[in-house]
Order: structure tokens, then sequence, then C-alpha cells
């Protein structure tokens, strides 16, 4: 096994431009191991990922430099796949029997998009709820079949902990299998049709093995790989905010490899966001799964296929020119600027700021004189009315209580106590093992929330 993956003939000899597929294999890698390393912290729930987060961020020794690590290399990912399908496209090296291997690897730019867009949600900050909220939106615009996707991927309407639980699912067991049986599959039919070799053919004749010249060119690129990432996440720590307030009114931006796609949704209002979200991206991928299939030319060589050669710049180009026109746009409007300093500031201090371990019930944005929940409630009642008694899918509001019918100080004891003897429609557990005198706080904490 060590012979055939050493010794794999290499047509044309060892070139800086076949470093790219072994430098994806290394990101996938890293971003494994990473993400194995950082689970072992993360709680996937709204009430403590963001918590999670911020303790792996700022508590755990070399946190920053593992979550820095996952951060840009999950934007290195999506840079690295398409340079190298841009480079697989340039070269012609799709043709010739290698159909299917260009089709897996469209195949694998889509699951890289979707791996990045699942793991953008789950620190729970402001950027990531809001730009997830802006990404569910614009799918959600898909005709027929977009509402319906959009409360697959939410679990609801709104973002919720069943949201986050889905996208961790997401990013965690079903991406990786795909991903891990697509590199596979890869892998094993480059190796069945071979190196396709340089695009010109004087030097066809020339084989070289994989080791060393090639190994070690891969060896150095991987090496530079993880050298820039390491000294992106110590220099400029990944960003996180303050955790996510469904309530505010933060201002919002999908993550920068959906940009494009949000700046073109500014010229096509209305009905006319399905060209941007349903026919230019359905154009696009169908174009790439079809391209080894349309042109079965034999000619490889950029420049004696000038269109398309042009057609991959101008999209190139398009792509880059359309990211940087929103980002001018948010920077030229003087209303968005300032919002948009002020979020950044806030995300700074919050970075900079001690890491303060979370307790369980407090009342996150309570009235005056509300103050901080007993934990006996936190422990007991939070996991489905809410820390703050807001409520949720899977229990009512406690906000005002005292003040329905049949809910007097002294109802609420009786259903603390028993509940199904009480009547009520829904009963809560049958019990809770709580102190009289624990009741008692719970119920005069209840009082309060007006």
């Amino acid at each position: 096994m060590m012979r055939a993956a050493l010794e794999e003939p290499i047509r044309g000899g060892a070139r800086w431009s076949y470093v790219f597929g072994s430098g994806l294999a290394f990101l996938v890698a890293l971003q494994a191991i990473t993400g194995i390393a950082l689970s072992v912290y993360y709680v996937p729930s709204s009430d403590h990922a963001h918590a999670s987060v911020a303790f792996i961020q700022k508590a755990v020794p070399a946190g920053a430099l593992l979550r820095g690590l996952h951060h840009y290399g999950a934007s290195a990912m999506v840079v690295l796949i398409v340079v190298h399908l841009a480079q697989v496209f340039l070269f012609g090296a799709y043709k010739t029997k290698r159909e299917l291997i260009w089709v897996t690897g469209v195949v694998m730019l889509l699951i890289t998009l979707a791996f990045a867009f699942t793991g953008y949600l789950l620190p729970w900050d402001q950027a990531a709820y809001f730009g997830t909220k802006v990404g569910t939106s614009v799918a959600g615009e898909i005709p027929i079949i977009g509402e319906i996707q959009r409360r697959i991927m939410l679990g609801g309407s709104e973002l919720t902990t069943l949201t986050l639980s889905r996208f961790f699912t997401a990013h965690v067991f079903l991406f990786p299998v795909a991903l891990l049986l697509l590199i596979v599959t890869h892998i094993f039919l480059f190796r069945r049709a071979g190196a396709a070799g340089p695009f010109h053919h004087r030097e066809d004749h020339r084989v070289e093995s994989f080791y060393p010249r090639q190994m070690l060119k891969d060896a150095v690129f991987m090496l530079a790989l993880f050298v820039a990432l390491a000294a992106l996440a110590l220099k400029w720590p990944a960003d996180l905010g303050p955790q996510a307030d469904p309530s505010s009114d933060y201002l919002a931006r999908p993550p920068w490899y959906f940009l494009p796609l949000f700046q073109l949704l500014k010229y096509f209002p209305g009905q006319l966001s399905l060209i941007p979200t349903v026919l230019l991206p359905g154009a696009l991928f169908a174009a790439l799964f079809l391209l080894p299939f349309a042109d079965r030319r034999a000619e490889r060589h950029p420049f004696r296929r000038p269109i398309a050669t042009g057609i991959l710049a101008l999209s190139l180009a398009g792509t880059v020119g359309l990211i940087a026109l929103s980002k001018y746009e948010d920077r030229a409007n003087k209303e968005f600027s300032t919002r948009f300093k002020e979020q950044e500031e806030a995300s700074r201090a919050f970075l900079k700021s001690k890491f303060e371990p979370q307790v369980i019930g407090q009342v996150l944005a309570a009235t005056p004189g509300v103050g901080v929940a007993p934990t006996s409630f936190g422990e007991n009642c939070a996991v489905c009315h809410g820390d703050r008694g807001e409520g949720a899918d899977s229990a009512p509001s406690l906000i005002g209580i005292t003040n329905k019918p049949n809910r007097t100080p002294e109802d609420l004891l009786k259903i603390l106590n028993d509940s199904r003897t009480y009547g009520l429609k829904e009963p809560m557990p049958a019990s809770f093992d709580l102190s009289e005198d624990e009741k008692r706080q719970i119920v005069e904490w209840l009082k309060k929330l007006k």
C-alpha cells in the first residue's frame, strides 16, 4: 500500500500546480481534529452555546488558537476548493475519462459550503444568529419548496435550540460522513484514471513518481497553510460578539461566501428574486455538472479555449467584485457604517473582557426589581419556561402569571406540589425535587415578573 501511494506515476513530473488537492485533504483533517477538540467543550443549546464558545475562547488553554484554526480553516477550505476546481478547469483535467472525478469535486464544493453555513451559527452570537437568519430567509424565497425547506432547516418558524441542534447534527455528523465518502470515491477514481498531466503535449513523455519531489511540494504547501492559519488565529482571534438577542435591531449580513448572492438580491426585488436565488445558482451548478459531458474536445490548453477561459475569469472576477461592492456600499452608507462600527466595537469589547461563568437561571434582561431567578428555578423550570420565564414551544410564558385568574401565589404552590391533581391541561412533570422553601422562592420571584 505504501509503494502504491508513493510510486504513483505523475505525467509531466512534479509541479506546484498539483498541490491543491493535497492541501484540501490536509484542511479536512485539520477541521476534523480541531472540530473534535471543540466539541469536547461545546454545548449545542441556545442557553449555553455562546457561553461554551466563550469558555473555549477565553479560558481553555490554547482555546483561542484551536478555535481560530477551525474558524479560518473553514474559509480556507471554501477558497482552496474553488482554486482547485479553477485549476482543473483551466488545465482541462476533467476530460479524457475523468468526468466522474470532476463531478465528485463539484459535489464536494456544495458540501463545503453547507459545512461553512451550518458552522457559522454554532457560536450563537449576534453576527451568527442574524447572519443565519438572513441566509435561511433567502432559502425560503425559493418557490414551492422554499418555505418547507426553511421550516425544516429552522425546526419551526424562528431560530431556536431546535435550529441549533439541527445545524450541529448536520455539521458534526451528516456532512462529515458525506464528505469522507466523497473523498474516498474521489481519490479512488483519480488513482483509477491516473494523473492528467500537463495541458501541453511536449512533456507528456516525462513521468515521475509521487515520491519524493511531489510529496515534498505537497508537504511544504501544507506547512505553509498551517503556519498561515495559525498566524491569523494568533494575530486576529476568531470573532465572538455578545450572545444573540433576537429582540435587538442588529444589522445582519450573511457570511462572506454568500455575499455575492446577497448583493444580487438588491438588483432583483420582489418576484425577480427568483433569478439570483434559484435560476443563477441552478444554472451555474448545472453547467459545472454537465461540463465534462458537454466539452468533448481533446484540446486542453487554456489559451486555445478562449471562451471557456474567459467565462471562468469573468465568473471569478464577478464574484470577487460583488463581495467588494457589498462591503463598499455598507461602508458608504453613513447609517450602516455607524451601526457596523458600533457592532464591531461591541464584539471587540466582549472578546477582550474576562470570561464570566454562566449562572443558570439568571434573568438576562430583567426589569428593575425582578433580579436574579432562584437557582432552583434555573435547574428545574428554565429548561421549559426559559431563563427569563419568557416561555417556549414546550411551555407557556410565566410573565404576569399571578395576574391571571386562578393563578394566585397559593395556586402556584399547589401546581408545584402536584400539577396533575390541580388539573392543568398539559401537566408539568409529576414532581420536582424541591423543598417547600425553594418552591416559595420560585413563587415570590414569579410574582415580580410583570
